[in-house]
C-alpha cells in the first residue's frame, strides 16, 4: 500500500476533530437562547396618541405584557410578541395594540451601538375619532452613545398604515433621552432621563407635517428584576386643534427569563 494512501485516513479524521472543535468552540462563544418575558402595570393621565390627540378623561389603567425569544438567530436580537391595553375609567372604553416584532443590533464601536426592528401590529382603538381598526407596519431604531460620562439614547419609532378605516399614511416619532444615575448600589439604581421628543405625519389618520413637541422626564428605581417608572411631560401643539398639555404617568414592571 502506498504510503499517502495509509496517511488518509488519519487526514480524514484529523480533518473532521479540527471541525468538530471549531463548531463546538463557535457553538460555545454564542449566548444561549432565552425566554423572556415582561409584564407592566401602572396608571396614566389618560390615552394620549404620539399624534398629540387626548381621548377620555382619565385617568387611565395601562397594561402591557411582552414575551419572546432572545438570542434567536444573532447574539443581542430578539423576536417577542406584546399586547398593550389602556382602560379609561369614567367611561370604561378600552383601546388595545397587539403586536409581533424583531430587533436586533446592527452596528457597534465603542461606546455607540445601533439596533433596528421591524414587525406587524394590530391597533383596535374605538376612543378615536368614530373607532377603527388598523393594521401596521412598525419600524425601529435605537441609536445609543456616551456624551461624556451620561448615556444618551435617540429612537426613532415609525408606523406605516395597511388597512384602517381612516385615511392610510405613515408616521414618525422621534425621541432623545439622557440619563443621569441619581444612585448606584447592588441591587438598587435610580436614574433620572429627559428629553425632547417630535411627531411628524404623512397623510396619517389624515393629518399632514409636524404635529406635536414634548419635553420629557422621568425617574426610573430599579431592583434586581422589578423597574418602578414616574414621568411627566409638557406637549406643545405645532397645529391648531392640537392641545397643549401637560402628561404624567406611573408604572411597575417586572422581568422574568429563564
Amino acid at each position: 500500500m502506498r504510503p499517502g494512501i495509509r496517511l488518509l485516513p488519519l487526514v480524514c479524521a484529523l480533518a473532521c476533530a479540527a471541525q468538530q472543535v471549531s463548531e463546538h468552540t463557535i457553538a460555545s462563544s454564542r449566548p444561549p437562547r432565552r425566554w423572556v418575558t415582561t409584564v407592566q402595570t401602572g396608571f396614566a393621565d389618560t390615552f394620549q396618541l404620539t399624534l398629540g390627540g387626548v381621548f377620555g378623561d382619565g385617568p387611565a389603567w395601562q397594561n402591557r405584557v411582552s414575551t419572546g425569544i432572545a438570542n434567536l438567530v444573532r447574539p443581542g436580537d430578539l423576536l417577542s410578541i406584546h399586547g398593550w391595553n389602556t382602560f379609561d375609567a369614567p367611561s370604561r372604553e378600552n383601546n388595545t395594540i397587539a403586536g409581533l416584532s424583531w430587533r436586533a443590533p446592527a452596528w457597534r464601536r465603542g461606546a455607540q451601538s445601533l439596533s433596528l426592528g421591524s414587525g406587524l401590529q394590530y391597533w383596535n382603538f374605538p376612543s378615536v375619532l368614530w373607532g377603527t381598526t388598523d393594521w401596521l407596519i412598525p419600524g425601529n431604531l435605537v441609536y445609543s452613545a456616551r456624551v461624556g460620562a451620561l448615556p444618551v439614547t435617540v429612537t426613532g419609532d415609525s408606523w406605516t398604515l395597511l388597512a384602517s378605516r381612516l385615511p392610510k399614511g405613515s408616521l414618525l416619532h422621534t425621541q432623545a433621552w439622557v440619563e443621569h444615575p441619581l444612585l448606584r448600589s447592588d441591587p438598587v439604581r435610580i436614574t433620572f432621563r429627559h428629553g425632547p421628543a417630535h411627531t411628524y405625519s404623512w397623510n396619517f389618520y389624515g393629518t399632514e407635517g409636524h404635529r406635536v413637541v414634548r419635553y420629557q422626564t422621568a425617574v426610573v428605581l430599579a431592583w434586581k428584576d422589578t423597574q418602578v417608572e414616574a414621568g411627566w411631560r409638557q406637549q406643545w401643539g405645532l397645529q391648531r386643534r392640537i392641545p397643549d398639555n401637560r402628561y404624567w404617568h406611573f408604572s411597575i414592571s417586572r422581568t422574568f427569563m429563564r
